[in-house]
């Protein structure tokens, strides 16, 4: 039994691979929207080429209880501090997230996909006060803290490189033109940057908070590429063009 399900499957992957076959079936362009979690809420496009080929771009935001979903995943590993879980959840907050992907349809009569690409988080953040960011200081045993002619707010922010892999199912309903997808993924940052700027009126005291912006980026950008790697649940709903 399992042998002859096997053979069936590969045969409608052969039958599939032919170039008769690959030419008879027009491109697909399918446009909507969906969400990502914890990733991102987005609007996307998909097209599927001959041979079944996949390209996807998406481009949403990342709610902030996204976000505060991730960092809290990293809390989960117990290697974060309060101050530490406070300032990484500002850092990535209502970030433009932006993705693109390629990959198969490996069965014609089925809706299984295989995808995997690359996504952007980045241009979001948020504002921490001083007394956040002085006490963060102190938490590490440093001894800088922010000058009293500092800026109050200081606006804190994180771009994330990630690579991401997963399957989707489609559902094709209404004679085809609506398109449902469910998916599941798996996310990990590979490189990631984080701006700290808090800011002073006097030139005297501009050494001090540039010392104190490059110590809390460096302390703190390294759990993004140690921990950020989540899995991801898609849900989206398209119109087939």
């Amino acid at each position: 039994m399992r042998a002859s399900t096997f053979a069936g499957l590969v045969s409608l992957v052969v039958a599939g691979l032919s170039p008769r076959a690959a030419l008879a079936d027009p491109v697909r362009v399918d446009v909507g929207g969906g969400t990502y979690f914890p990733v991102s809420v987005a609007a996307e496009a998909m097209a599927e080429l001959p041979f079944r080929v996949l390209l996807r771009g998406d481009v949403g935001f990342m709610p902030t209880p996204y976000s505060n979903t991730i960092v809290d995943l990293l809390g989960d590993f117990s290697v974060l501090t309060s101050f530490q879980e406070a300032l990484l959840k500002l850092a990535i907050q209502n970030s433009l997230v932006a993705s693109l992907s390629a990959g198969w349809r490996p069965f014609p009569a089925l809706g299984l996909e295989v995808l995997a690409g690359y996504t952007l988080v980045t241009i979001g953040g948020g504002v921490s006060g001083t007394d956040v960011i002085d006490a963060y200081l102190q938490s590490k045993g440093s001894t800088d803290r922010s000058p009293p002619d500092a800026q109050h707010d200081v606006p804190i922010a994180a771009t994330l490189h990630n690579f991401d892999a997963g399957v989707d199912w489609r559902f094709l309903l209404l004679d085809d033109k609506l398109v449902l997808r469910a998916s599941l993924a798996y996310m990990q940052c590979f490189a990631s940057s984080m701006s700290v700027k808090e800011t002073s009126s006097r030139p005297a005291s501009q050494a001090i908070t540039s010392r104190i912006n490059q110590e809390i980026a460096a302390q703190l950008n390294p759990y993004f590429t140690e921990y950020v790697k989540v899995p991801v649940v898609g849900v989206t709903a398209s119109y087939r063009f």
